[in-house]
């Protein structure tokens, strides 16, 4: 299980086998240290010296974050022993074929996903989105003439632009989104899908480090200092599924309302209970399960936190020579 504390000037302690969150006397939660995956401290949070430790021996990813969302750093044990995989990853970077053939694949996966829940969402709603579903697979097709990942990205970035638009007509009134904005976000539903994607972003990043991968190495964002480049690819293909989805869900639900966030530093963001209401529904959303193509001869009903693992070692086959190509996650 996941771990996310998110109640400012909690802290984390160790009692025997067991974490507990605190705050002052009140025990907020207490969990096995066995059942644990990845710890997620969100804001101002404490973390005992005897918790730290136990969460090391383990091997349990802990990522400390902002109120935001905003990555801040994590607590890494001993470094993962696959060296060979890593060395392979720096030399297959080096490859032009290799990096445009994932980038191709990571662009075309997110833009059929995307084009998949818009046609989805207008079945429901009984909207026409036939003119953006038609640029989308413009788009797509062009991937495949992209001779570069600088191309590749206008591309992406064309399609992206096109899906936005068109994504707008399912937000209600209250949530108004005429398109993408961030750092800051301006309004309540950029703030949610910011938060979303940085959850996301996580949970992607957790699965590379624990394949033995090097999360800031990619292939289709550009390498730069501080940028897990390898998380922003990989999580591209899920975020349709997994964060404007779940953002419509919630929105449309009434499970977020307007007045659940607040203007500051120059744009809008989740408060305290907004932010656990999205949390709660995304650990929700990762244990939902879809058919996953664990091979060309085996389908597997899994849940997509397991997806999430299974994309990264697919990706680890592919540069270790044992699959020939990287294959997107597709919703269906």
């Amino acid at each position: 299980m996941i771990l996310y504390v998110t109640d400012q000037g909690a802290g984390v302690y160790r009692r025997g086998e067991r974490l507990q969150v605190r705050r002052r006397k009140e025990v907020l939660a207490q969990v096995h240290l066995h059942d644990l995956e990845q710890v997620v401290l969100m804001g101002q949070i404490a973390l005992s010296a005897p918790a730290m430790s136990a969460l090391l021996e383990r091997g349990v990813d802990t990522v400390l974050l902002s109120t935001n969302g905003r990555y801040r750093g994590r607590l890494v044990g001993p470094a993962r022993r696959n060296i060979l995989l890593r060395q392979k990853q720096f030399k297959q970077y080096e490859a032009e074929a290799f990096r445009l053939g994932v980038a191709r694949a990571v662009v075309e996966g997110k833009l059929r996903n995307m084009r998949t829940l818009l046609m989805r969402l207008a079945r429901r709603r009984g909207m026409d989105v036939r003119s953006v579903a038609h640029s989308l697979r413009r788009c797509i097709q062009k991937v495949a003439q992209a001779t570069n990942a600088e191309s590749l990205r206008g591309i992406e970035g064309a399609g992206t632009a096109a899906y936005f638009g068109a994504l707008g007509g399912f937000f209600p009134e209250a949530f108004k989104f005429e398109g993408r904005n961030r750092r800051p976000p301006k309004d309540p539903a950029n703030a949610m899908l910011s938060f979303g994607y940085a959850l996301l972003g996580n949970s992607v990043e957790g699965a590379i480090y624990t394949a033995g991968l090097d999360p800031y190495l990619g292939f289709l964002h550009v390498v730069d200092y501080g940028r897990p480049s390898l998380a922003l690819d990989l999580m591209e293909e899920f975020r349709p599924v997994l964060v404007d989805a779940l953002v419509l869900d919630l929105v449309n639900h009434h499970r977020v309302q307007r007045e659940d966030f607040e203007a500051r530093d120059g744009g809008v963001f989740l408060q305290g209970d907004s932010r656990k209401q999205l949390i709660a529904a995304y650990r929700r959303r990762l244990e939902d399960r879809v058919i996953y193509p664990v091979s060309a001869e085996r389908m597997e009903r899994t849940t997509y936190r397991r997806c999430l693992e299974y994309q990264v070692r697919r990706l680890a086959r592919v540069i270790l020579g044992e699959e020939d190509h990287y294959r997107a996650f597709l919703v269906r």
